[in-house]
């Protein structure tokens, strides 16, 4: 099936987004994505809807599309869609980097959703040791792979990398019984 723009999955402000509480006292959980698409996530409640808008320059824009009332977003599915497709376009006029010190400047929780190349390269998550480099002599580099997830302190868990494909074999066939002519002759014939 041939694929053409019109079935591309369109962003869905409303997935990405979690709006609750009361109509009086609302808050919001949310990741969008900037302009290059790398997503962020930022929470916040009632109290600090407007102070993280004007921060980040969004309010004007907000009140001009009557999207400024967070509380109205529970009340009404087409309020809802209003202020999260507004907010979704805000952000994918900007940089992550920005926007996200934009909210923690103003005191609101803000992270950026790190793609697994960003999460690799994290100095936290390396000293963490959840992602380790490992030796591959034939490669003649250290590769990043993942870590354990569990440490033992009387059976500290170790990363090494798999076999070779082959590398076993003939030791495997020896404890099976094979001669060490009998492990050359299926080697000569291609079949190990």
């Amino acid at each position: 099936m041939d694929y053409d723009h019109h079935h591309v999955a369109q962003f869905n402000p409303i997935a990405g987004a979690r709006i609750n509480g009361t109509r009086e006292y609302p808050g919001i959980a949310a990741s969008f994505d900037d302009q290059d698409g790398k997503p962020m996530v930022f929470q916040l409640d009632h109290r600090h809807w407007e102070k993280a808008m004007r921060a980040l320059g969004f309010w004007d824009t907000l009140e001009e599309r009557g999207a400024s009332d967070l509380g109205l977003a529970l009340v009404s599915e087409e309020k809802k869609s209003l202020i999260l497709e507004t907010l979704g376009n805000l952000f994918g006029a900007g940089k992550r980097e920005i926007w996200i010190n934009t909210l923690r400047e103003a005191d609101i929780v803000a992270a950026p959703i790190n793609t697994l190349l960003e999460a690799s390269n994290d100095p936290d998550v390396m000293q963490n040791g959840y992602i380790t480099e490992v030796e591959y002599p034939d490669l003649g580099e250290k590769l990043k792979v993942h870590g354990s997830p569990w440490n033992f302190s009387e059976t500290p868990a170790s990363v090494g990398r798999a076999p070779l494909l082959g590398q076993h074999t003939a030791e495997i066939l020896e404890s099976l019984g094979y001669d060490q002519n009998q492990v050359d002759d299926l080697a000569s014939r291609n079949i190990i």
